[in-house]
């Protein structure tokens, strides 16, 4: 990809996905709905999948930190792909935390100039 058109795509859709863990981390539902497409799909690292509120549900239920680590994102006019790996930092009920690395696969599309996730896969790294 060239030219700056395509390299300023890039840069907004990873700030929308840094905007996305941060929703995550703070526990901004609002923030990370609108994020999100009405017909978005997300697969859990278990394998589980969830629609848009199914996901935001288990957001708002069980907080955690989300971090990303290098970003590849590949546009084709108003359809991106998002790829890298990704950590989600938990605690547990015990008090402990655990960290849970990831390879993260995303899709977003622009709909009336507005970027918005359709679709999160997450599969899980071992360490």
């Amino acid at each position: 990809m060239t030219g700056s058109a395509t390299t300023d795509v890039g840069e907004r859709l990873r700030r929308l996905e840094l905007e996305r863990c941060a929703a995550i981390t703070s526990g901004d539902v609002d923030a990370l709905t609108a994020m999100l497409s009405d017909d978005y799909v997300h697969v859990h690292m278990t394998g589980r999948v969830d629609d848009r509120a199914g996901h935001v549900g288990a957001i708002a239920a069980r907080p955690r930190r989300t971090t990303r680590g290098e970003l590849t994102v590949r546009t084709w006019g108003d359809l991106a792909v998002l790829t890298g790996e990704l950590t989600n930092h938990m605690e547990m009920p015990d008090g402990g935390t655990r960290q849970m690395l990831a390879y993260c696969h995303q899709v977003a599309v622009r709909r009336d100039d507005t970027w918005r996730f359709v679709s999160v896969q997450l599969t899980p790294l071992k360490v």
